[in-house]
């Protein structure tokens, strides 16, 4: 069962590469990025094992019946409505901004509602099934569309036009103080783990996480990748001036031998799977924790059929979602990203927080018990 846990933090890992998370690090690139990069690396992966441990000290457990378990039912519910909002926030965040990628590369003419219309149903149906059709649909996914991503980016990265001059002077301030934004932006590559909310629940007692070494390993590839390829394909200069960031970068490549000579329209077809994956995990993560939150709710990971609460709850996603089309542009979508970003690093670090102190606390309560029934057996003999 760990691999599944894998997928997550691949996928998460390859879905910033087209997403907001280079943009704002190479706008941030001589203002402290660099130094964000090089904090991120050690502390997000150390945050990664201590959170994978500590959710596996609650085998078959979701955040949910975690916090449900071990705080009063009036303050883990603000918590739960929370973490479901934020979980649903990440989901729209995508679709909108991929929408605008598709329209702007694909037919700037087309009504820009049509394919987030589609993008949103496509979410809908996918989030409201089971946690289990979730993770086979999302191994199918990352299965097809994985590989030919990584082939893509070590193109990029072996490509003759790639400029290492520029690379080596961006990466030269790396002594610059880094910033808040640009820590919260580079941790996101490394958030994979955050899955298990949810997907701890199909995580048993005997099992264990085992090859911890791939979050280090992928994330952080990811993640230099994702920044300074584009700076060595645009210059460190003229790569601040481009909005789609990686679908520019990928149209300055092209593939000699394939049938299709532009790495764009694959590349564009490759992230349209990908973020539908990312939306149905999110929404579907967002949908469960708002079903724990009815009194005597028992989560179930196998469903056939799905119950109608699923779909509803996922049909407001959706509307949700529109609402936020018709009311955002590129400047507003900005500001709700930076936001989004900066509350899910602190989120991190509050959910990380609250499982070590209940871990502690059983831990404190399970050393008592012991104590006491020893001293009863010494009393009794």
């Amino acid at each position: 069962m760990s691999r599944y846990f894998h997928y997550h933090v691949i996928y998460v890992g390859m879905i910033n590469i087209m997403l907001f998370v280079p943009w704002i690090l190479i706008q941030h690139r001589f203002h402290g990025s660099i130094a964000s990069i090089a904090l991120v690396i050690p502390l997000c992966t150390l945050g990664a094992y201590v959170a994978i441990a500590l959710f596996g000290r609650f085998p078959g457990m979701g955040l949910p019946e975690i916090l449900l378990g071990n705080m009063p039912r009036w303050l883990s519910l603000p918590l739960l409505f929370f973490t479901a909002f934020f979980w649903f926030v990440a989901g729209m965040l995508v679709i909108y901004s991929y929408s605008a990628t598709i329209q702007q590369f694909f037919n700037p003419d087309m009504n820009p509602y049509l394919f987030t219309g589609l993008m949103i149903a496509a979410s809908i149906w996918g989030a409201s099934r089971c946690t289990r059709s979730v993770q086979f649909a999302m191994e199918i996914i990352l299965i097809l569309s994985a590989p030919l991503i990584i082939a893509i980016l070590l193109k990029a990265l072996f490509n003759k036009w790639l400029d290492w001059d520029a690379i080596r002077v961006v990466a030269g301030y790396v002594r610059t103080k880094p910033s808040f934004i640009s820590f919260s932006a580079a941790s996101l590559v490394f958030a994979g783990h955050n899955t298990l909310v949810v997907f701890n629940r199909m995580m048993p007692a005997p099992s264990r996480i085992r090859r911890r070494w791939i979050i280090p390993l992928f994330c952080t590839f990811f993640l230099l990748v994702s920044v300074f390829i584009p700076i060595g394909f645009h210059g460190t200069v003229g790569v601040s001036h481009y909005i789609y960031l990686w679908s520019v970068t990928a149209d300055s490549m092209v593939l000699e031998y394939g049938f299709v000579s532009r790495v764009l329209y694959i590349f564009l077809l490759l992230y349209t799977a990908l973020s539908l994956l990312f939306a149905m995990n999110t929404w579907h993560t967002a949908m469960e924790v708002v079903k724990s939150m009815r009194p005597g709710h028992k989560p179930l990971t196998e469903e056939f059929p799905v119950k109608p609460a699923n779909w509803w709850i996922n049909v407001v996603f959706g509307a949700m979602t529109i609402a936020y089309g018709i009311w955002a542009n590129e400047r507003r979508n900005e500001w709700v990203s930076h936001g989004w970003l900066n509350v899910r690093l602190l989120s991190d670090v509050l959910t990380v927080s609250l499982l070590a102190l209940f871990v502690f606390r059983a831990s404190r309560s399970g050393h008592r018990n012991g104590k006491s029934g020893g001293d009863g057996a010494t009393a009794d003999s």
